[in-house]
């Protein structure tokens, strides 16, 4: 939430960040009148762990998904239920669900790592993190999720939409984000989560002033020996 209110805030960048409040009682149920799913997370998480989805599936019946387990309740039953399953220990924020495109049917998001060796942003790794099942809840490493290929994931698409704009959108709000959190905050090395939904819009989703890059290696050489180059110019500056 800390790093999403800035951009909330920016007249660009407020249009690509899904509808996000504290959960409450309220600010659920206002949600579920909104949108056809919504997630609860952990204000502070790691690796998708603690995230729950709320999804419309009639007038009358919402299934509530946590981990590996769904559950069906009525409408005035969910905040409840939801409680029952939080941290009480921990924040929790409630947002906009977002219908993710999807690459052989399950759903993706694109991990963005920008770097800033000599005074200017540079988008120096990308993969996409396909979900291991059509059913998946996150598209976390962590919670099975696989990297790949961001380019040949785009081409793949399960939806027909243009790569090319979904990469130049992609690229945009990137070095957006990564400009507008770094006239608030000091860092040189920052990894966004997006989404892209299945008309082809991109959202931010997550970012990361300390991103795991561990494995990406294998996914685009040529990016990563990039991002070698600029770490080391980094280290030297």
């Amino acid at each position: 939430m800390k790093k999403a209110l800035p951009l909330m805030n920016d007249p660009f960048m407020k249009r690509y960040v899904p509808d996000t409040d504290w959960f409450g009682y309220d600010s659920l149920d206002k949600m579920m009148r909104r949108y056809d799913s919504v997630y609860i997370k952990p204000d502070v998480g790691r690796q998708g762990g603690g995230i729950i989805r709320v999804k419309k599936l009639s007038a009358k019946q919402w299934e509530i998904s946590s981990k590996q387990t769904s559950s069906l309740f009525a409408p005035d039953k969910v905040y409840k239920q939801v409680k029952l399953l939080l941290n009480p220990k921990k924040k929790y924020i409630v947002q906009q669900g977002i219908d993710l495109a999807t690459y052989h049917r399950c759903p993706f998001d694109v991990r963005v790592v920008l770097q800033k060796p000599l005074g200017y942003w540079r988008a120096t790794l990308m993969s996409a993190k396909v979900a291991p099942r059509p059913s998946s809840l996150v598209t976390n490493v962590a919670k099975g999720a696989k990297d790949h290929n961001v380019y040949k994931v785009l081409r793949g698409l399960d939806q027909s939409l243009s790569s090319s704009n979904i990469m130049r959108d992609l690229m945009d709000i990137s070095h957006q984000t990564a400009q507008i959190l770094n006239s608030r905050y000091s860092f040189k090395i920052l990894g966004l989560d997006l989404a892209v939904d299945k008309n082809g819009k991109v959202w931010f989703i997550e970012a990361n002033t300390m991103p795991d890059n561990a494995g990406l290696e294998n996914v685009d050489r040529s990016l990563y020996s990039k991002y070698l180059k600029a770490r080391k110019l980094m280290r030297s500056g």
